[in-house]
């Protein structure tokens, strides 16, 4: 069964849920987050939430091996990548990531 993990992405004021279904553990999730996180510090990405959070699903395809041209949309593109929106905490995560954009850390916690 896979490792299924949410991450919530807060700016001190309002809060973006992303969803994760495998590889969730912090081994499998950690390195996108960091790199994310290493974006948004540097500045090389905004820090608000929800130009900042564009990134994070840009990440998950790249991860999923997606690049233009290579993109297909419909049934067998069903997937855009690693991340994927969604409205809130899912019942059956392992891992429950926060992202603080104002205080620019992560956080990890096993559910």
């Amino acid at each position: 069964m896979s490792t299924r993990c949410n991450i919530k992405v807060t700016d001190g004021e309002d809060t973006l849920w992303f969803y994760r279904h495998s590889d969730g553990y912090p081994e499998g999730a950690m390195p996108l987050l960091k790199t994310f996180m290493e974006y948004v510090k540097s500045g090389a990405i905004r820090d608000n939430l929800s130009q900042a959070c564009g990134w994070l699903i840009y990440l998950g395809a790249k991860e999923y091996g997606l690049h233009e041209p290579d993109i297909k949309i419909g049934f067998n593109g069903w997937k855009v990548g690693a991340i994927e929106p969604t409205i809130g905490q899912h019942g059956d995560i392992e891992y429950l990531y926060t992202i603080d954009l104002q205080k620019k850390t992560i956080e990890t916690k096993s559910v």
